[in-house]
């Protein structure tokens, strides 16, 4: 897998986007990126908590507003991801390359358990107020594991054939 070229300031100079291999890769930099984000967030905010002495209130027992929107946000862009290669380009792929049916069909059937696995997530933060953070912190780290797998798993399939279309597409012919 390919990353992006640190800057001499050490942040990634956004990928140069020339194929639907760039575009994917773009992507899962972005999901892992997000990843890592809500991973600290999360963890700072037990810290706090764990960290709290004196007369004044303890944070609240949830996750906390910010934490709990950013997460949404992240599952909305995973579903929506995942969505797209399931209906878009994995059938386009297929159809093209057939001897990937089965790599395909195990990527689809990852897609599916990751999707299980956010529901339990997002439904342990249906009220900020109550969430239990260490529960949160198990399920988000078993979505973490799973996606980051998935993600290297389909560039190994997916991404030597995607190297050949152009992004964005031309005009049809």
């Amino acid at each position: 897998m390919s990353t992006p070229t640190p800057t001499p300031t050490g942040t990634p100079r956004p990928r140069e986007i020339r194929t639907l291999a760039d575009k994917l890769l773009e992507v899962h930099d972005w999901l892992r990126e997000q990843l890592g984000h809500l991973r600290a967030e999360a963890a700072a905010h037990l810290a706090a908590r764990a960290a709290h002495q004196g007369p004044a209130a303890p944070p609240a027992p949830g996750l906390g507003l910010q934490i709990r929107q950013r997460c949404l946000e992240f599952c909305d862009a995973l579903t929506f991801h995942h969505t797209a290669e399931d209906e878009h380009v994995f059938p386009g792929v297929v159809e093209h390359h057939p001897h990937l049916r089965e790599p395909l069909a195990r990527l689809g059937a990852e897609h599916r358990e990751m999707a299980r696995v956010k529901e339990r997530l997002l439904a342990l933060l249906d009220d900020v107020t109550t969430a239990d953070p260490e529960a949160f912190l198990t399920e988000f780290d078993t979505l973490a594991r799973l996606l980051t797998a998935h993600l290297d798993h389909e560039e190994s399939w997916v991404v030597p054939v995607l190297a050949d279309v152009p992004f964005p597409p031309g005009p049809p012919s």
